[in-house]
């Protein structure tokens, strides 16, 4: 899900470079709160893609598609690096028959399509209006990150320039955290991984966390599961068992395994006993799911009720092959790896690509879906693609499910939900 610095670095110098807005900093007497993603919007925001995950796997197909499902139910909120790629994009959307007036294109540079984790945080304010909530942005924790460097500068002025756009205030938050790590459920709980938020703030106990997020989103009850799913593993950590690479994913994000689709419903992604008997990958991935569901019934929710927990089946494990050449190969062999094994640089790498039915995004009127199926893959793929679409469906009435298939999105460790981000109303 993450950028690859060091193959950006040339693009990134190249990019008319906009000037950081005024920061207009939120009135500290506010109190604010974090709308569920269930809940109206105004707009979804996207960014245009700046390079290539795998080779000849573009990813600009991808946002096209979701620019298609949004149409008629939400505005979209597209950036682009500068007025000139604006127009190239205009141009591309009508070439490719993508309706568009419903679409407004923002000059701002971005190094990264991944606007769930460093763009906009929009809350509502006690006073009746919103603001944006800036939390420090370290690069997903990875090691060797230079907040300083250009490409981090760019990366951390995002959701401030988004702010200004909209002419609102700022809430700063030295917090480092990504939104694909918090699910509201828009009554006051927060569910998270546990091993994310340690993770990027090692010197934070979890009540200073938990503190920071009552200020910040109004939250007032927690539910922490303890670490993400296997295939989400960080990078950097090292490969998985049988050599198996995941694709720059940022070590266990939440919204890869477990949702919110109501306020007392949790969505939480399922691996079978007779799975995990095929795949140590998956082994691992189920445990850890199993320790999710029995930390999401101890914790209950705001209320002190239990949640309804649905059960969402996790897709066959989808592998491949990155090479020199591709962007997040790119990334990879200039990785400094915590585990001992040497990357071998200049030789193939095999990957678990980062796939999940629960990587949707759910928005006014419809359920953005990830599918997997293609010609040639096993029917149990299909198979398992219905199961999770009609899931959708049941725990989200009167919205259509649209499938998406976003495998160029997921070779480079995120989806659907990773690369957009809601305005609530």
């Amino acid at each position: 899900m993450r950028i690859a610095f060091a193959f950006l670095g040339l693009f990134l110098a190249a990019c008319t470079k906009a000037p950081e807005a005024p920061v207009r900093k939120a009135d500290a007497r506010e109190a604010y709160s974090f709308p569920a993603e269930f809940e109206p919007h105004a707009s979804i925001w996207v960014a245009w893609p700046t390079y290539e995950n795998k080779a000849g796997h573009p990813t600009e197909p991808v946002l096209e598609d979701i620019l298609r499902a949004l149409h008629g139910h939400v505005s979209v909120d597209l950036l682009a690096q500068d007025e000139a790629e604006a127009g190239m994009i205009r141009e591309r959307l009508a070439r490719d028959a993508v309706p568009s007036d419903h679409v407004r294109i923002h000059a701002v540079p971005h190094a990264d399509i991944w606007l769930r984790d460093m763009g906009p945080i929009f809350v509502k304010t006690s006073g009746g209006g919103r603001a944006v909530v800036d939390y420090a942005f370290n690069a997903w924790g990875y090691p060797g990150f230079d907040r300083s460097s250009r490409t981090g500068l760019i990366e951390d002025a995002v959701d401030r320039k988004v702010a200004a756009l909209r002419g609102l205030p700022v809430v700063r938050s030295s917090l480092s955290s990504e939104g694909g790590n918090r699910e509201s459920n828009g009554a006051g709980t927060l569910m998270l991984t546990e091993q994310v938020e340690r993770q990027r703030n090692p010197g934070l106990s979890r009540e200073q966390i938990e503190a920071e997020f009552r200020r910040t989103l109004g939250a007032t009850h927690f539910v922490w599961l303890p670490q993400g799913i296997a295939e989400d593993d960080a990078t950097w950590e090292g490969p998985l068992p049988g050599g198996i690479y995941t694709p720059l994913t940022p070590g266990g994000h939440i919204d890869e395994y477990a949702r919110f689709a109501d306020a007392h419903t949790i969505l939480l992604g399922e691996v079978t006993e007779a799975e995990a008997q095929e795949d140590p990958i998956r082994a691992m991935t189920r445990e850890r799911l199993e320790k999710a569901r029995a930390a999401i019934e101890a914790a209950g929710d705001q209320d002190g009720r239990p949640f309804r927990i649905v059960r969402v089946p996790m897709p066959e494990p989808l592998y491949d092959t990155l090479r020199p050449g591709d962007g997040v190969y790119a990334s990879m062999k200039g990785m400094r790896y915590t585990s001992g094994v040497p990357f071998p640089k200049g030789k193939p790498v095999r990957i678990i690509v980062s796939t999940s039915y629960l990587n949707f995004l759910v928005t006014n009127g419809v359920v953005l879906a990830q599918v997997y199926f293609k010609e040639g893959r096993p029917p149990r793929v299909k198979e398992k693609d219905d199961a999770a679409l009609r899931i959708l469906g049941e725990v989200f009435p009167g919205r259509r499910v649209v499938p998406i298939d976003a495998e160029a999105v997921n070779l480079g460790g995120g989806g659907v939900h990773c690369i957009t981000q809601q305005e609530p109303l």
